[in-house]
């Protein structure tokens, strides 16, 4: 997924989109980021309030997060049961780390929560 984001940047000439692979360990934002887009990732993550944490710790003041993850239920796609974090979930772990949240967007995408939060 990064090449092919990668790819579709380079052939659209767009010059403020940056794909980049991390470390589990360290999700890497770059100072200079305005938007942090984390899809289908934090399920992965085995201490998300830490990784979430350094997240906003390396987000700038008044730059936005959408968080993308699926929902719970049993679902054509996604992760097993198991894996998955309620929207409620999600709002406490963003909170918790030091964000408000801005907008949720429960009718954008069939499987999935959109949150989009906003660091103060």
């Amino acid at each position: 997924m990064v090449r092919h984001i990668h790819h579709k940047v380079m052939t659209d000439g767009l010059r403020n989109v940056e794909a980049v692979l991390l470390q589990p360990e360290d999700p890497g934002v770059p100072a200079d980021a305005d938007l942090v887009f984390i899809c289908d990732v934090l399920h992965h993550v085995p201490d998300r309030v830490a990784w979430l944490g350094k997240v906003v710790k390396e987000m700038k003041a008044g730059a936005t997060l959408v968080l993308i993850e699926f929902k719970e239920g049993n679902l054509p796609e996604g992760p097993p049961e198991s894996m998955k974090i309620s929207r409620a979930q999600l709002v406490e772990l963003a909170t918790k780390a030091g964000l408000t949240l801005e907008a949720d967007r429960p009718d954008l995408l069939p499987y999935q929560t959109f949150l989009v939060f906003r660091k103060p």
